[in-house]
Parts: C-alpha cells; sequence; structure tokens
C-alpha cells in the first residue's frame, strides 16, 4: 500500500489537521479536504479553515494546498472555526458541495445558544447586546426594516462604522455579534475545485428554533443514482436539541436537494423512527445510549439507501438503518454484528468488482480506543462483510474513500490522535482480499 502525506505543517500553515473528505469528478480530478486547525487539534472554539489538494493523476501526485474557506481571528479563543468537511459530487450540474459546520469565537458544540440565526429569507441576524439587527447585503437594518446609517459589513464578517473598524461579527471583539451558535454552510466550486463561491448559510432552511450544534456527515453525500429519487443530492447530518438543563442529546438524519444545491430539506431522524424497547425514541430527548452522531450513507440497488451510524450505545456496533424514501424516513434501526466501533466516525463508499457492486467500509475497528483500521468489503451492500484487512495497527481515527476505478479505492485518513498529518493511500480489491 502506497503512503503519501497529504496534509501537514509542510503543505500549509497549520501544525494540526483533521476530519478528511475526498471526492472524484467525472473529469478524473480528486479533490481532498480537511480541517486546518491553527491553535490546537481540538475541535471548536478554534481557528479552523477549510483547505483542499487536487490530484490530476488520480492520486499519483498532488497539487498545492489553497484555502476554500477562510475563517478569522488570532486566538484560541477569539477566533471563528469551519469544522468538519463533508463533501459530494453532483455529476447532474458537475458540481462539488461542500457542507460544514460555521461557529463564531468561543463556540463549540457543548455551549451552542438555541437558533437559526436568521430570517425567513436567510438573512443574519445581529446582535448588539440589546437589540437584534438584520444583515442584507453590506447593510444592516433595524427590527422595523429601517437602515442602520453608517455600518458597511465586508464579506469575512468586518465591521465598518462610519468609516471605522469595530471589529468582525464573527469574533468577540465586534460591536455586532452573530447569533452564538452553529450555523450550517456550504460551498461550491464549478472547476472541479479549483476555485470556491463565498458561504452560503443554509440553517433556515433545515434547522428548528429548538436545535442547537448542528453539524456535517463529515466525509461525503451522495447522488442518487436510480429509483423514483434519482438526481437527489444528499448530505449526512446531526444535531443537538438542548431543552433539559443543556443535557447533549444527538440524533442523525440527512439534508437533501432536489434542485442541485438551490434549496434544502431535513429528513426525520432514525430517533424519530425507531423504539428503545418497546418505547419510540423521541429526538427531542434522547437518552444517552439513543444518541446517534456523525453518519455516513450509500445507495444500495434500486435507490434504496442504507446509513451508517457512530453511536452511543454500549454495545460498541455501528449503528445501520434503511430508507426507501429517499432519505426522509429510516426503518429498521439496527447494530451491524461485524462492525466493531469505539464511538468514532466511520466512512463507506460502494464500488465495482468485476461488475458487481462491492461496499467497502472502513474505521477504527476497536470497542475501547481510536485504534487498528479495518477495511471490509460486501457484497449486499452492507448486510454481510465477507472479507477485511487490517490496514493501519495501533492509532486510526477519521477516514474518508473515494473509488478511483480499475478496481482501486483511495484512502484518505488519520493517522494518529496527534492529527499533525492526514495521509492518502491507494488500495487495490484484491489487495483486500489477500489474507497474506
Amino acid at each position: 500500500m502506497d503512503i503519501q502525506t497529504l496534509f501537514s505543517k509542510e503543505s500549509g500553515r497549520a501544525e494540526n489537521y483533521r476530519i478528511p473528505s475526498i471526492i472524484k469528478t467525472k473529469s478524473g480530478v480528486l479533490v481532498a479536504c480537511a480541517d486546518e486547525r491553527f491553535f490546537t487539534c481540538r475541535d471548536n472554539p478554534n481557528r479552523i479553515d477549510k483547505v483542499v489538494r487536487r490530484s490530476l493523476d488520480n492520486g499519483l501526485t498532488w497539487q498545492e494546498q489553497t484555502v476554500a474557506v477562510e475563517e478569522v481571528g488570532d486566538s484560541m479563543k477569539d477566533a471563528s472555526a469551519a469544522i468538519d468537511p463533508c463533501m459530494l459530487y453532483d455529476d447532474n450540474s458537475d458540481t462539488i458541495f461542500m457542507l460544514y459546520s460555521h461557529t463564531p469565537a468561543g463556540i463549540g458544540i457543548l455551549n451552542c445558544k438555541k437558533g437559526t440565526g436568521q430570517d425567513g429569507d436567510g438573512n443574519l441576524y445581529l446582535y448588539d447586546g440589546k437589540k437584534r439587527y438584520t444583515l442584507k447585503g453590506e447593510k444592516v437594518f433595524d427590527k422595523d426594516g429601517k437602515e442602520v446609517e453608517g455600518y458597511v459589513v465586508k464579506e469575512n464578517g468586518d465591521l465598518i462604522y462610519n468609516g471605522e473598524s469595530v471589529g468582525n461579527y464573527k469574533l468577540n471583539s465586534g460591536r455586532l455579534k452573530e447569533l452564538r451558535t452553529s450555523h450550517l454552510c456550504i460551498i461550491s466550486s464549478s472547476d472541479d475545485g479549483l476555485t470556491w463561491s463565498q458561504p452560503r448559510n443554509i440553517s433556515y432552511q433545515v434547522k428548528e428554533k429548538y436545535m442547537s450544534f448542528f453539524g456535517a456527515g463529515p466525509g461525503v453525500g451522495i447522488t442518487v443514482k436510480e429509483g423514483k429519487y434519482k438526481g437527489r443530492i444528499i448530505f449526512p447530518v446531526y444535531y443537538n436539541v438542548v431543552e433539559h438543563g443543556g443535557i447533549l442529546m444527538l440524533s442523525a438524519c440527512v439534508i437533501y436537494s432536489d434542485d442541485h444545491g438551490v434549496t434544502w430539506h431535513r429528513g426525520k431522524s432514525p430517533n424519530q423512527t425507531r423504539k428503545h424497547g418497546i418505547f419510540p425514541v423521541n429526538h427531542r430527548l434522547v437518552m444517552p445510549n439513543d444518541m446517534i452522531t456523525e453518519a455516513q450513507l450509500i445507495e444500495c440497488e434500486g435507490g434504496r439507501l442504507k446509513f451508517f451510524m457512530r453511536n452511543h450505545s454500549s454495545k460498541r456496533l455501528i449503528a445501520t438503518a434503511i430508507s426507501d424514501d429517499g432519505g426522509v424516513t429510516w426503518q429498521d434501526y439496527k447494530h451491524h454484528p461485524q462492525l466493531t466501533h469505539c464511538i468514532c466516525q466511520c466512512s463507506v463508499i460502494v464500488g465495482d468488482d468485476g461488475g458487481k457492486p462491492v461496499t467497502i467500509f472502513l474505521n477504527a475497528a476497536d470497542s475501547k480506543v481510536r485504534h487498528n483500521g479495518v477495511i471490509r468489503l460486501s457484497y449486499d451492500y452492507g448486510e454481510t462483510f465477507v472479507y477485511s484487512k487490517l490496514i493501519k495497527e495501533g492509532e486510526f481515527v477519521y477516514s474518508s474513500m473515494v473509488w478511483l476505478g480499475d478496481g482501486k479505492v483511495g484512502i484518505l485518513y488519520e493517522e494518529n490522535m496527534q492529527h499533525e498529518e492526514i495521509k492518502f493511500a491507494i488500495l487495490t480489491i484484491d489487495e483486500i482480499k489477500d489474507k497474506a
């Protein structure tokens, strides 16, 4: 297995890189993405940017690292974050979409406020500690819709008042501040990841007022290829509901678009359609063992979808569920007896083995610690796995896979818990089958 270091301090501006995501376009370009974490390897609060590298020769060589999303701030306590990438490629529109969570300075999963932070048209709310305002373009408006004279707001969040800088609304120093919550944002590229659009906040389309944290994937999304929902683009997401003393209550679901990313909708969580024993699970009051978080999905025969979910059950097994309506609802929630996990993200894609669909699954296959990266093959869309291979002994964390064609899979992964490097490797289906 040939291994390259793709993200590290040698490739970019920071000491730490986390959360891999990788896709391939129909022109054959590979686009790899990661969190560039500036002050620590930890999650937010932190300064976290989105960086990408491209390959034009199916992963043999890679172009220089570039910035897709640039946040602001010069300290861990006063910096914003674009955390946890999840990419998908829509071959119908020849567009790459990247989903992530933006959080303002000082905000992480445990202290997000409730709410979307936007009005019904997607305009951002800003606050001065007493009053709420609405940002439309570069202008600021009061609750009555009257423009507040003197304000100009830059694309990066910088605030100008009467010609003078008054901070940035993403930071603690801003005279006006965005809601201190998790904002679900998306960017896109129509040139194979060479350039990217400005971020678009879609929280108002998919987030409820009672939700606080809202996270992407991470990993990759899919475009449905067959069946009634052909052409639908789908991202896995998860969210936190805080209604009972600030207790963490997480549920996974998907968001989807039927118009190539213009509008987005949220499907139900498996936590709204399954039972705990004989009692229905309520996604607004989730017991610790019922929490489902980071997830990936595949398309099975005929357009049926299958969810693979990190979860907090004491069974320490990846959970799965099935959707026959394009991710709107989920059934048959269960824990997979072969897929041991340590409450960590997993990666799963579908490739081709001699004309037969092959489901490829990768995770840290230990029940206690993030160790031992094991890759597995299934020929019945993940019901049973008939081949497995240890590809990384010892520490192994998050991963993302891409089908390269010609019997090859590309693997982008975090090698260890220091999170200083993200590696890329190419493995053949025959190598996975080989027990030697």
